[in-house]
């Protein structure tokens, strides 16, 4: 059971962290782009952003289950609490990220607001997997 948890886990990391930063990096280069083509992209690519939160229930399911034999050794695992604690950081950037594209139909510039939640989602990913491999290593 180990091994398909472990599976569904980095499907959802490729899922998740994948899709997410490459939003990342299109919303960077989308930025030398004419205003008109850059937002009508980024609302376009919305979708992207779907598969970034399958992946990211799929990680925060199946972590759940893999913590389950490491339960009674938490309090000793400090890499452990700052991988969840990046994963909070990156869920909350996905609810404000859909909260805020949810407000670009009648407020345009809520599309402005959405890269410093790609930064941070970007560098709490990062940080969460450096985390992982530290905390199970």
């Amino acid at each position: 059971m180990r091994d398909v948890l472990l599976l569904v886990h980095f499907l959802g990391l490729v899922l998740g962290a994948g899709s997410g930063f490459a939003l990342f990096f299109i919303g960077h280069l989308a930025q030398r782009w004419p205003a008109e083509a850059r937002r009508e992209t980024m609302v376009r690519l919305f979708a992207l952003r779907y598969a970034s939160y399958v992946g990211l229930l799929l990680l925060v399911l199946s972590g759940g289950a893999l913590l389950r034999p490491y339960s009674t050794q938490l309090a000793q695992m400090p890499w452990l609490w700052v991988k969840a604690l990046a994963v909070t950081v990156i869920v909350i950037c996905a609810v404000l990220g859909v909260w805020r594209m949810r407000q670009v139909p009648q407020q345009p510039a809520a599309l402005l607001r959405l890269p410093i939640l790609g930064k941070v989602s970007l560098a709490a990913s990062v940080l969460a997997i450096l985390a992982a491999v530290m905390a199970f290593s």
